[in-house]
């Protein structure tokens, strides 16, 4: 298919526009998706960096209040009764507003004051903030639900010192999320023009808290979601790069919130988008891309088809115009109008074929004169030794007396001469004129038995051993007596070039519409110089040949539609092979 000229210049000049347009694009798409990713990743580190230090800023906000609290001046002096403390923790919860309640403990984990008024008298110094407070520290506890509030809560705890520095309790209050929350959305809202995030906060316990479930949290689904470890999530908080969910639908900024108080665990502000909505620009172009190139490649191949067709047409007229030259006809040029190197060609083409016919011409009249040459050459050499020696005889018979005995002598020689005269002009008669075909069905296998069971060489050699490997039956389409000459001519040539022992066999296969008739000898061969000019009238390699004998095998079988082959190595035998027609289809 490639071989066609129309098909190489598609291919190439496809290759030479698509593959340029094909780079571009893998170059564009690379450096556009290099961009998005560097965008995701800094609006995403951004949005969780602003919630990160706004979340840092909430909490220090919270202990900052704890601590205020802690030195209220009714809750420092033990001198005030149970209902004034729990007034002034209500008095402050009302001005913050960001509370559910304050706890009062006294050291031994007892609560004294509380603004619901539902755990007086528990004990809560099992409590982990309470532990933490009593050590000095202000503390920031995990999420957790309890009994007193339906929500889950984040518990401050602070110590309380009376005026002379003595640690005389704690106070602990419980801070609602939803201001927590709306700090988070307001931050997020500024990374989710571009594209949609949620966000959430999450402990190294794999403990998530977020707007998704308001009114609880949510043991490690988020870290199972993200495809996460505790490991991997303390790796991932100390990189700027992206961490992509285990599923890769997901990319997410992972940054740790700090305080200045001490939490139970460590905490992390997660920020993700959806793949899909981040990376959508780029599939979008992508489809762009993908219908430029559909509708450029298309474009290239009707633009570049209709131009190999101008380009080619000529070309395939001229190659038309050479196959009928070739063919006997007239070599035409096209009057059609093409491009000017073709029309150079055509009449380049027209003298070459001009050019070509004059030499044929001359060929043929140069052969013909060679061949009346060497057939003169060859009549003339043939007759002139027999007419010698008649003319010898009759020297002879002229100048001596006339004695019945020699003049019966030389007689029978002079015949013997004219004999051989005459046969072979009947050899070039055979050779020249048309003969009248019998043509009749018959049994090749029959046929040849026939031949084989009569055959006397004319130089007796009972030293060769014919070997029949014809044994099926098998019907050709021939004459038999122009057949019986060529087969026996080929069996004396095969006698003859065997000077020892040896044997000639026959083979013979069918073929399509002929039969394969395979006569094979070990003689001593033809030399491939020789063999080149086998058949030519007159050309010989015996000393008593006149070079008739293959030429008329040739010719016979030409006339019978067949053909002639021989093939032959010096030393090693001859084979000669004859196609014999097995219907008379090939008759005309």
């Amino acid at each position: 298919m490639l071989k066609s000229l129309q098909t190489r210049i598609l291919l190439f000049s496809l290759l030479i526009a698509s593959v340029p347009l094909l780079i571009l694009g893998i170059i564009s798409y690379g450096s556009q998706r290099s961009l998005l990713e560097k965008e995701a990743k800094n609006a995403l580190n951004a949005g969780s960096l602003n919630i990160v230090n706004e979340t840092y800023s909430y909490l220090n906000e919270r202990i900052s209040d704890v601590k205020f609290m802690s030195a209220n001046s009714v809750i420092i002096n033990p001198g005030h009764s149970r209902e004034e403390k729990s007034d002034e923790l209500k008095k402050f919860i009302d001005a913050k507003g960001n509370y559910y309640g304050v706890l009062h403990l006294d050291m031994e984990g007892n609560v004294i004051a509380d603004t619901s008024n539902k755990m007086i008298g528990d004990n809560l110094a099992n409590r982990k903030w309470f532990k933490e407070a009593i050590e000095g520290h202000e503390f920031l506890s995990d999420v957790y639900k309890t009994r007193a509030f339906s929500e889950p809560i984040m518990v401050l705890s602070a110590p309380v010192y009376d005026d002379d520095g003595k640690m005389i309790g704690i106070v602990s209050p419980a801070f609602r999320l939803e201001g927590l929350w709306e700090m988070m959305a307001k931050k997020a809202t500024e990374i989710s023009d571009k594209y949609p995030v949620n966000f959430f906060m999450i402990n190294q316990e794999g403990i998530m808290i977020s707007k998704k479930d308001p009114h609880g949290f949510m043991q490690d689904s988020a870290l199972k979601e993200m495809g996460l470890t505790k490991g991997k999530l303390m790796e991932a908080s100390l990189s700027d790069d992206l961490y992509s969910s285990e599923n890769g639908e997901k990319i997410y900024s992972i940054q740790p919130v700090h305080t200045i108080a001490e939490t139970e665990n460590k905490w992390f502000v997660v920020v993700g988008a959806d793949k899909k909505q981040v990376f959508q620009p780029l599939n979008d172009l992508l489809t762009r891309y993908l219908t430029i190139y559909s509708i450029v490649f298309v474009s290239i191949i009707l633009a570049v088809y209709f131009l190999t067709k101008t380009l080619v047409r000529p070309v395939q007229e001229l190659v038309e115009a050479t196959e009928d030259f070739i063919g006997g006809k007239e070599f035409i040029i096209s009057d059609k109008r093409s491009f000017e190197e073709m029309e150079k060609l055509n009449l380049a083409f027209l003298r070459m074929m001009e050019t070509i016919e004059d030499r044929e011409k001359e060929i043929v009249r140069t052969e013909k004169l060679k061949y009346v040459g060497q057939l003169a050459a060859g009549v003339a050499h043939e007759i002139r030794n027999p007419l010698t020696t008649i003319k010898g005889f009759f020297q002879l018979l002229k100048s001596q007396d006339h004695d019945t005995t020699l003049i019966q002598k030389y007689s029978d020689v002079m015949l013997h001469e004219v004999d051989r005269v005459n046969e072979f002009v009947t050899q070039l008669l055979d050779l020249a004129k048309p003969h009248q075909l019998e043509w009749e069905k018959f049994d090749l296998k029959d046929f040849l038995e026939e031949i084989l069971d009569t055959y006397t060489p004319s130089n007796p050699s009972y030293h060769v051993r014919l070997i029949n490997g014809v044994t099926q039956s098998v019907f050709v389409y021939s004459d038999r007596n122009r057949l019986r000459q060529v087969l026996l001519n080929v069996l004396n040539n095969s006698c003859e070039a065997i000077e020892a022992r040896g044997q000639i066999e026959l083979q013979q296969t069918s073929e399509s519409q002929n039969v394969k008739l395979v006569i094979s000898d070990d003689g001593k061969g033809i030399s491939l110089d020789d063999l080149k000019n086998i058949g030519m009238p007159f050309f010989t390699t015996k000393p008593d040949g006149n070079g008739l004998g293959v030429a008329t095998c040739i010719q016979i079988m030409e006339e019978l539609k067949g053909e002639f082959q021989m093939e032959s190595v010096l030393d090693e035998g001859t084979k000669v092979t004859l196609y014999i027609p097995t219907t008379n289809r090939l008759i005309k």
